[in-house]
């Protein structure tokens, strides 16, 4: 059998494309063997396209093709493979199953990136070894990342029932507790007699073969022509060892057995050596995870909805690498030759809003709707304030000659306090933001405690522009 215990990613020296790569042999319901390469597709050198619904996809296409020690074909594999809508760019999994005769063979791989059409393709080859089939065999093992039911079509990651996702790197972290892992048993029946009992132990053994403590497992099977093999066994601490499957008797006696290496890696080095290798420089300066979450939330103004979704949501909870990866993609999609120096810019803006903005009670400047506003579309073109000496609540205008993709929009923000300038976004003309048809009925009330939620929010009527009211006079004739 072939594997890679670190499974590295393959990239072309013309193409940034990249490509984690994995073989693992089985057979098919009838004995013939077929040769299944797991592809890992890196997310960082693809061009990722976002759709209306603020979403990310991608996809490539890619060839897998087998030759016999003649040099004739053997096998031979095309196919597509696009990703679901993600709320950031991300790695993805896609499987070739080939049927191949027993013996070596050279695998040559062509990968492309659909979105760039005329990019130089990534390529790769590989020597395979192929196996005669054994009259009682464990197929390869591989360790699985995901598991959910099939569903109404098949997909490369069904198989037993189930969509099965493998784990293409054989390293896991010393930070989780279980870890699954997948493999077939075959011809058990015409070995122990249909339906008869026999025993399957799994687990982690060191260099010297022995079984790690509290890493066995045992469990009952009944022989069958082919058993899927889906269990979890526990992790043991940082170090090398072989994922062991024996089969055996009732009475415990050794029939066969299958292993694959796997690393077990502790989380400072997997911190330490994974981030230097995958993320930008400027982001490894953040260790402390509290802070960098607070500096992931101050991205919430410029965040599409998927990342909003991501930042308020999933990340809650997440560890500081998760962060670090997220700020990474986040500045690496939207400048991909200096993200350092836009996320430097951006920083400012937020200490800007904080000190312009940060007299509301318990909320940074740029939590504020004002600070929202600035750094979403940046510093308006004019702006008109109406603090003092004026029958309405206290107001400002802010006029954009372009705000995002929409020209001449407007935003008045008020303060139902009437003193102190912790300003609410009233209305707006922009159609993302607040529109609200009875902005002047509010703004000339001063009824202390009226809110923006109980009036007429986002209708999309409009006021007589030519009305002798000043806020109104101001809004749509700025200056």
């Amino acid at each position: 059998m072939f594997w890679h215990l670190a499974a590295p990613v393959v990239q072309g020296q013309s193409s940034t494309v990249g490509v984690r790569l994995a073989t693992r042999q089985f057979l098919t319901p009838d004995g013939a063997p077929y040769l299944e390469v797991q592809a890992e597709i890196m997310a960082k050198g693809l061009q990722w396209l976002m759709s209306s619904d603020s979403l990310y996809r991608a996809a490539v296409e890619w060839t897998v093709v087998a030759y016999d020690t003649t040099g004739a074909v053997a096998g031979f594999s095309k196919a597509t493979a696009r990703t679901g809508a993600l709320p950031y760019p991300g790695d993805f999994v896609d499987i070739a199953r080939i049927p191949l005769s027993p013996g070596p063979h050279v695998l040559e791989m062509t990968l492309s990136d659909l979105a760039v059409p005329n990019a130089a393709p990534l390529q790769h080859e590989m020597v395979v070894d192929v196996d005669a089939p054994s009259a009682l065999d464990i197929s390869d093992l591989f360790l699985v990342q995901g598991v959910a039911p099939r569903g109404e079509e098949t997909t490369s990651l069904t198989r037993s029932g189930r969509e099965i996702l493998p784990l293409v790197d054989q390293r896991i972290s010393a930070g989780i507790e279980f870890v699954p892992f997948y493999g077939e048993l075959y011809g058990t029946d015409a070995h122990f007699g249909l339906d008869s009992a026999f025993l399957v132990v799994a687990g982690f053994q060191n260099a010297e073969g022995e079984w790690v403590a509290g890493t066995q497992r045992f469990f009952r099977e009944s022989a069958a022509p082919v058993i899927p093999l889906l269990e979890s066994i526990p992790v043991p601490d940082p170090g090398v060892y072989d994922l062991t499957v024996e089969v055996k008797t009732p009475q415990q006696v050794l029939v066969v057995a299958r292993t694959l290496p796997v690393e077990v890696v502790g989380l400072a080095a997997q911190d330490a050596a994974e981030a230097a290798k995958t993320l930008s420089p400027f982001v490894l300066a953040y260790q402390d995870r509290d802070s960098l979450y607070a500096m992931v939330e101050s991205l919430l103004p410029i965040a599409d909805a998927g990342e909003r979704r991501s930042i308020e949501y999933s990340l809650k909870g997440a560890g500081l690498r998760t962060l670090q990866s997220f700020l990474d993609q986040f500045w690496l999609s939207r400048s991909p030759h200096d993200p350092s120096a836009s996320w430097r810019e951006y920083r400012r803006e937020v200490t800007i809003a904080n000190e312009a903005y940060g007299s509301c009670p318990n909320r940074e400047g740029h939590e504020t709707d004002m600070g929202w506003i600035l750094l979403r579309y940046g510093r308006p073109n004019t702006i008109v304030q109406r603090h003092n000496g004026t029958q309405y609540y206290p107001y400002e205008i802010w006029h954009y000659h372009k705000a995002g993709q929409f020209n001449n929009r407007r935003f008045l923000f008020y303060t139902p306090q009437v003193v102190g300038e912790c300003f609410e976004l009233l209305h707006s003309d922009h159609p993302q933001e607040i529109r609200n048809a009875d902005w002047l009925d509010i703004l000339k009330t001063r009824e202390l405690g009226h809110s923006v939620a109980e009036t007429s929010v986002n209708q999309l009527g409009r006021r007589d522009t030519y009305s002798r009211e000043e806020p109104e006079d101001l809004f749509f004739n700025p200056r």
